[in-house]
């Protein structure tokens, strides 16, 4: 059973509770079904990962300033490239299984397919299930945990960004170039890949705020 602290990161992340929105300790024991010390201890889980901010009076659901955002932004291009140098190299020495690759290609044709079809959403999951996929297969538990988090931040600030319609069709290409590059095995180039994919979406959203 999902935990009370999953329940609302959940909620948080899908946008049900808004960037901003005030998180009411009472309201949401009710709505969830649980005490309010179990709320409460949710909310500090929440403010720790940096998903809640304090206003003076209570807990909101945090967004970051365009500054901090570009900065996570820039943050998860080099934890990304760093993450695909250690991919090709562990697939140039024969230790990531076929079976693993082909998971890649079918999370980035399952985000392609939710972009053409409309399903925004969805696009936004299996674009995020892609780096992920990408970031095990890197075997660097730390660095690993530290980009899943700027991606929970990133994806709370950035929704609307995120869904970029005029990089749909660049998105799904620099994915198709960078899982060649994985299999290739080439380090050099799936690193510059990766680093260049995340900053191209730093740079649209920067131009998007100004």
């Amino acid at each position: 059973m999902s935990t009370a602290y999953e329940r609302l990161r959940e909620r948080v992340l899908t946008g049900d509770l808004p960037a901003g929105g005030r998180l009411g300790e009472i309201s949401l024991a009710a709505e969830l079904g649980v005490s309010r010390p179990t709320v409460r201890e949710a909310l500090r889980r929440l403010e720790s990962h940096g998903l809640a901010q304090s206003d003076g009076r209570g807990l909101r659901v945090a967004r970051l300033d365009d500054r901090e955002l570009r900065s996570a932004l820039l943050m998860r291009a080099s934890l990304e490239g760093l993450h695909a140098e250690l991919a090709a190299e562990r697939v140039a020495a024969g230790e990531v299984a076929p079976a693993q690759l082909s998971r890649l290609l079918a999370l980035a044709d399952e985000a392609e397919q939710a972009t053409e079809a409309g399903d925004y959403r969805r696009a936004v999951q299996r674009n995020r299930a892609f780096h992920q996929a990408i970031d095990a297969l890197a075997d660097s538990p730390v660095s690993a945990a530290a980009v899943d988090r700027l991606w929970d931040r990133i994806l709370i600030s950035t929704r609307h960004a995120l869904e970029l319609r005029e990089r749909a069709s660049l998105v799904s290409q620099e994915h198709r170039d960078l899982l060649a590059a994985l299999r290739a095995g080439d380090q050099a180039r799936a690193g510059a890949i990766a680093r260049s994919h995340a900053r191209a979406t730093a740079d649209a959203i920067r131009v998007m705020v100004r």
